[in-house]
């Protein structure tokens, strides 16, 4: 292995960046940066080297990067964003090996051992129960991450130690009831077709927001919509702002649990991205867990799921860390 290892987690929005110098040991040198100050991926990663080398941190001989994009082939090209790169153009201009990963799925790697991660329960099952240091008392069963920001994600650790990433952002969204019926109506006058992605992500809760209004006979479009962090910040005060959050927080409880049924997640589905923490209370965990347990006959099926957000704040950074020395076989602190 190198001195160390150069980390990243692209999303739509932001670009973060870490050193990785030893195998379980707290990242080092972590930095964010917005996407948008970039015209390309390499100008954020040289700005990046240029302030690690300032700062006398080892240089990196190796890179291993999450990208908020489907991985095949050399060409990625991000879904929320118009950035996209070559990975044979990228490795010869930094002079180091690369390995590109979905960035679900290289948080899906931390759940090689969920104890290690920081986290506050929603639905801990009686079955969940302590155990001595150093022995996981979760299920051995796969493992499901998901989480909404720019967009939204999901990817699974099988108990056989293997990733499987998928697109369910991009899957269609399917009503609950006649309500959800007339919200979706509603939708498809803007998007022909309406997926997960346009509901359960920060610009869907603006779509949301544009929804209801109209069917309250307030005509707005997502052009006009106000900011996602405007809607979270007057609900409270506004009708339509609190409905909308409540629709959110129902709609991904329903999708998460199917995304768990269809997965098979009874080792446990873990919550990720900043955009829940920014939600705070406004987030109903109640309304989350009904839908995501309201499952006809596999109800109690779903209820037996441990259920929990991720507090650590970089989950994509600390995945490909954990990747890449799984990889390289130096799994000893794994």
């Amino acid at each position: 292995m190198t001195s160390s290892i150069l980390l990243a987690d692209i999303g739509g929005t932001n670009v973060r960046f870490a050193l990785s110098t030893e195998n379980g040991a707290p990242l080092e040198c972590v930095t964010a940066m917005r996407c948008a100050d970039f015209e390309r991926p390499i100008d954020a990663i040289r700005q990046y080297l240029a302030f690690i080398a300032n700062s006398g941190a080892p240089l990196p001989g190796f890179f291993c990067m999450a990208v908020a994009a489907a991985v095949r082939g050399d060409l990625i090209r991000f879904t929320n964003n118009d950035w996209q790169f070559s990975q044979a153009e990228l490795s010869q201009s930094l002079g180091m090996p690369i390995m590109v990963l979905n960035d679900f799925e290289a948080q899906a790697w931390c759940l090689l051992d969920p104890n290690r991660l920081k986290l506050r329960w929603i639905n801990k099952p009686a079955t969940l129960a302590s155990s001595a240091p150093g022995i996981s008392s979760w299920p051995h069963a796969l493992r499901t991450i998901a989480g909404p920001g720019t967009g939204f994600g999901a990817a699974s650790l099988t108990a056989g130690g293997e990733v499987i990433s998928a697109e369910p952002g991009h899957i269609a969204f399917s009503p609950l009831d006649e309500t959800d019926l007339e919200l979706l109506q509603q939708l498809w006058r803007w998007y022909p077709r309406v997926t997960v992605e346009h509901l359960i992500s920060g610009p869907g809760i603006a779509n949301i927001f544009c929804a209801v209004s109209c069917m309250a006979g307030n005509r707005l479009s997502p052009a006009e919509a106000p900011a996602t962090a405007d809607i979270v910040a007057m609900a409270d005060s506004n009708r339509l702002a609190h409905q909308t959050l409540q629709l959110f927080s129902r709609w991904m409880g329903a999708i998460c649990g199917d995304i768990a049924l269809t997965k098979g997640s009874r080792g446990g589905f873990l919550l990720s991205g900043g955009l829940l923490a920014k939600l705070g209370k406004n987030f109903d965990e109640m309304a989350f867990m009904n839908a995501f347990t309201s499952k006809s006959a596999f109800s109690q099926w779903c209820e037996a799921i441990p259920v929990a957000y991720v507090l650590d704040e970089f989950p994509g950074l600390a995945g490909c860390a954990v990747h890449t020395y799984f990889m390289t076989g130096q799994r000893q602190n794994l």
